[in-house]
C-alpha cells in the first residue's frame, strides 16, 4: 500500500526563528527527512508559541498552537483530527514545552486529535514522583512508538516507568558535516592564528557552567600564553526576557577580574550551522561544563565531536555514553583545577588530540542528519504499514 499524494507527517514542535535546542534540531530533522523522502510525503510542523509573539514562521511551518493555553490546544487538535491527509503525528517532548503539571495538557490535546503518534522524549528523569509517572506513562501507552536518543534514556523507562522494550527506538541525535577548510585556514579567517582554542557553544545560561571554564583559563593561560576560550552564543531567550543580560555581565566581569581579556572570547551572536562548525573545526579542545548530570541530550556535544572535537566535560549521560579514554575526558567533579590540569595535559600533548579528534569523528559517522532520517523514515513505514519510496536506503532501527 502506497500513501496517498497528500499524505502528510506533522512535527509537533518548537521551530525557528524560536530560539531553543528541540526547534534547532527539529528543524534540521525535518529538512534532513524531507531530502529522503519522494514527493507522495509531506512533513510539515505545528510551531509552539504564543500567538502574541512576534515570530514569523515560513514553510514547512503549518500551524502555530500556544501549548500553554488549553483554549488553542483544543482548537488546533480539532484542526488536526478533520484534516484527513494528516496521517502520522511526530511529538518533540520536553517538560516546559507544554501547560498543566509535567506537560498533562499535552494528553488532551493528543486524545483530541484522534491521530496515530510518535513521542520523542528530549529528557527522561529517574526517580519520578507519582505525577511525573503518569504523565509519561499515559504519554508513551498511547503512542504508536516511543523515542529517544541514548540507551541511557531507553532503560529508564524500561525500568523505572514500566515502558515495554518493543515500543522504544533508539535513535541518535542528527550531526552536521565538518568544515572541508584546515584548522589553520579556519584561525587566519576568525584572527586566531597561532592560538590554542579552546570553545563552548551554546545559548547562554548558569546552568552552563561557564564561569568555571573561565577561572581555569588562569592557570591555563599561566602556562600557555596562546591558550583562548571561545563563547560561542547567545544568552537563551527565556533567561534574557527575565533577567536581561545579568548571566553575561556576570561572566564578562570575571574574565576582567582575572586580566583574562587576551585569553577569553565572548561572542554573543547566533551563529549559523555552517559559522559553528567551521569554528568547531578549528577548536583544540571542546569544553561541556553543564551543571546537569541528568541531561540525555546535547547536540552542542555531539556536533563538537562530530567536527572531531576532543571534549573534556562534567559528567552527564551522554558523556558516559560516547565518550571513554579515545575520545576525551570526563571529569571526577566540579572542580576548576582539576579542568584546568586535564586542559593543560591535552593541550601539552598533541598526538594525543588528534587521536582523539580522530576517533571522536570516527565514533559519530552513523549520526549524521541523512542517517537519522533514514531511521525515522524506517519507522515512518513500520507504523503507516507502507512502502512509500526514499532517496537512500535507512539505516536500522535500534530496539
Amino acid at each position: 500500500m502506497r500513501l496517498s499524494r497528500q499524505s502528510c507527517i506533522l512535527f509537533i514542535s518548537t521551530f525557528p526563528p524560536r530560539k531553543c535546542g528541540i526547534a534547532s534540531f527539529t528543524e534540521d530533522l525535518v529538512t534532513a527527512i524531507r531530502k529522503e523522502v519522494k514527493d507522495d510525503i509531506h512533513v510539515s510542523v505545528c510551531a509552539l508559541d504564543k500567538k502574541n509573539t512576534t515570530n514569523r514562521y515560513d514553510h514547512p511551518v503549518s500551524m502555530r498552537m500556544d501549548s500553554y493555553a488549553m483554549d488553542s490546544c483544543m482548537e488546533t487538535a480539532v484542526r488536526i483530527s478533520r484534516d484527513e491527509s494528516l496521517k502520522l503525528l511526530c511529538v518533540e517532548h520536553e517538560f516546559g514545552l507544554y501547560g498543566g503539571t509535567y506537560g498533562e495538557f499535552l494528553i488532551d490535546f493528543l486524545a483530541m486529535t484522534e491521530k496515530p503518534y510518535i513521542i520523542r522524549f528530549h529528557t527522561v528523569l529517574p526517580n519520578p514522583d507519582a505525577k511525573r509517572l503518569r504523565v509519561v506513562r499515559d504519554l508513551s501507552l498511547n503512542a504508536n512508538k516511543v523515542m529517544v536518543m541514548t540507551r541511557h534514556s531507553a532503560r529508564i523507562l524500561v525500568t523505572e516507568y514500566g515502558i515495554t522494550e518493543d515500543k522504544i527506538a533508539i535513535i541518535p541525535h542528527g550531526t552536521h558535516l565538518h568544515s572541508d577548510l584546515t584548522p589553520i585556514e579556519l584561525k587566519l579567517k576568525y584572527d586566531l592564528h597561532g592560538r590554542l582554542v579552546l570553545t563552548n557553544f551554546g545559548l547562554l545560561g548558569p546552568n552552563k557552567g561557564i564561569e568555571k571554564s573561565i577561572m581555569a583559563m588562569k592557570q591555563i593561560s599561566a602556562k600557555f600564553p596562546q591558550a583562548i576560550f571561545l563563547i560561542l552564543g547567545q544568552t537563551h531567550p527565556v533567561l534574557l526576557e527575565r533577567d536581561g543580560e545579568s548571566y553575561r555581565d556576570y561572566l564578562q566581569q570575571l574574565v576582567v577580574e582575572n586580566n583574562l581579556e587576551n585569553n577569553v572570547r565572548m561572542v554573543n551572536e547566533y551563529i549559523p550551522i555552517h559559522v559553528l562548525m567551521e569554528y568547531l573545526t578549528l577548536t583544540d579542545i571542546y569544553l561541556f561544563t553543564s551543571k546537569d548530570p541528568h541531561q540525555a541530550m546535547s547536540g552542542t556535544f555531539l556536533y563538537a565531536m562530530s567536527a572531531g572535537c576532543p571534549i573534556i566535560s562534567n559528567s552527564f549521560v551522554l558523556a558516559k555514553e560516547m565518550l571513554d579514554d579515545d575520545t576525551g575526558i570526563i571529569l571526577a567533579g566540579n572542580d576548576e583545577n582539576e579542568l584546568a590540569y586535564r586542559a593543560m595535559y591535552l593541550l601539552g600533548n598533541e598526538e594525543l588530540r588528534k587521536k582523539m579528534s580522530r576517533n571522536a569523528f570516527l565514533k559519530t559517522r552513523n549520526t549524521t542528519w541523512g542517517k537519522v532520517a533514514g531511521k525515522h523514515n524506517q519507522v515512518f513505514r513500520e507504523i503507516l504499514g507502507t512502502s512509500f519510496d526514499t532517496h537512500a536506503l535507512p539505516g536500522q532501527v535500534t530496539h
